[in-house]
């Protein structure tokens, strides 16, 4: 039943990461950190994402902006491999609590929007940023997405870079758990396997209703929902805390 409840809920935040290029994956690690401990719901959760991303970046693999990928990944593995060998000297309830004010965070519209496409150096950044803190925070989507949101091409072009990106960044994260924090995915591989199936299967079920759903109707339902899911990882990192 658990691994039946894991599956419909990655396939469900990969069919919203799908539609909206938000959000989908802060619901999966919140999902997962209900069920593991943060030592594995984070490594965990890089497989789900990965799976997704690939995919959709090879589905629209002609729109994706290499550039700005490559600027992305540039500094991300050594960023991650430097989070990995800090992760263990975290205490977990203060992961619980780090990753449930990403959410809530996530979820609140920012009135600050800055105007024109980003250099590439900035990306570079973002990438560090990113290979550092994914490592602890797992989603860092609500992060990344403001910047590419702002390249100067089509929606599908922007989320496929996105995507791109993405599947780099938890490509990093894999090697990272996986030499520098010690993470055994062998043991893990029937855990991986189910993900990384869930995700592929949301991204397949997300191209035929792309276009059927309301932006506005699902971000509000997603919402309510990550603010429920990040309410409680907060109480339960506090409460342990105290």
């Amino acid at each position: 039943m658990s691994s039946l409840l894991l599956f419909i809920l990655v396939t469900t935040g990969a069919l919203i990461s799908s539609l909206t290029g938000l959000g989908g994956g802060t619901l999966i690690l919140a999902g997962l950190l209900l069920v593991f401990p943060p030592g594995l719901a984070i490594p965990l959760h890089s497989f789900t994402q990965l799976s997704a991303n690939a995919l959709r970046t090879g589905i629209f693999f002609k729109q994706v902006n290499w550039k700005v990928v490559v600027a992305y990944s540039l500094l991300m593995i050594p960023a991650a491999w430097m989070g990995a060998k800090l992760f263990h000297l975290v205490n977990p309830n203060w992961l619980k609590i780090f990753v449930g004010v990403s959410i809530l965070f996530s979820i609140v519209p920012l009135r600050f929007k800055p105007k024109g496409e980003p250099v590439l150096k900035t990306f570079v950044l973002l990438g560090a940023v990113s290979g550092f803190l994914g490592v602890f925070v797992g989603a860092v989507g609500p992060l990344v997405m403001p910047f590419f949101n702002r390249i100067k091409i089509e929606r599908q072009g922007m989320l496929s870079t996105k995507s791109a990106g993405q599947a780099m960044l938890q490509l990093s994260k894999i090697m990272a758990f996986w030499g520098a924090g010690g993470v055994d995915f062998f043991a893990l591989k029937e855990h991986v396997l189910i993900l990384a199936l869930a995700s592929l299967v949301g991204v397949a079920a997300s191209i035929p209703i792309s276009q059927k759903i309301s932006d506005a109707k699902f971000d509000l339902m997603l919402n309510i929902l990550l603010g429920l899911i990040a309410l409680k990882l907060l109480y339960e990192g506090v409460t342990n805390l105290l």
